[in-house]
């Protein structure tokens, strides 16, 4: 996936990857130009699907079920709405097992985070996921790596990149940490 999304890795130049502008979704408005006819459109630029950021906390002692450890951190339906949010959010490595200590954000605990397609929550009973599967990727990243590609991932699906038949529910970054072994988890879910 490394290089494929250039176009979304500068919010300052966004358009909506594989050369789709604002103009080119439904519902969203005509692309306006800049003052330069060879400039891109003026934003909003509108992604193909809304998404949904999750975080998925470590269990405490109030916790019932997987879904009470689950929290929406916000909605994503733009280019811009996209990196406002991912860079407000902590990196996996700066919040997962780093083979020393098992840190905490905010007043928190996190072990994942999950970006999913509006209307699906990241769990294997919802409707969308249940005959669905997952392709995953287990391994002791170095932080940038872990980093880098979870970028890539998420890049890959809001730009429509590596669906082009529209069977990607969403994709999570976990921390599988045990003991003192640093292991991490890249999944990509599937309809």
């Amino acid at each position: 996936l490394h290089g494929v999304n250039k176009r979304l890795i500068h919010a300052d130049t966004a358009v909506v990857a594989a050369g789709r502008s604002a103009g080119t979704c439904p519902n969203a408005p005509a692309p306006r130009m800049g003052d330069d006819k060879n400039s891109l459109p003026v934003g909003p630029h509108f992604l193909e699907s809304e998404w949904v950021l999750w975080e998925h906390r470590a269990p405490d002692k109030n916790s019932k079920s997987y879904e009470d450890n689950m929290a929406k951190l916000c909605e994503v339906a733009t280019v811009e709405d996209f990196w406002r949010a991912f860079n407000n959010v902590p990196k996996p490595s700066q919040i997962f097992y780093d083979g020393k200590t098992r840190k905490r954000f905010a007043n928190r605990s996190v072990e994942s985070f999950s970006l999913f397609k509006k209307g699906i929550k990241p769990e294997w009973e919802d409707a969308a996921n249940r005959t669905g599967a997952e392709w995953f990727c287990r391994k002791m990243f170095p932080a940038p790596q872990l980093d880098e590609f979870w970028r890539d991932l998420v890049l890959g699906m809001i730009g429509e990149t590596i669906d082009p038949g529209d069977d990607i529910c969403g994709a999570r970054v976990v921390d599988k940490s045990t003991g003192t072994r640093q292991m991490y988890r890249l999944e990509l879910w599937f309809k």
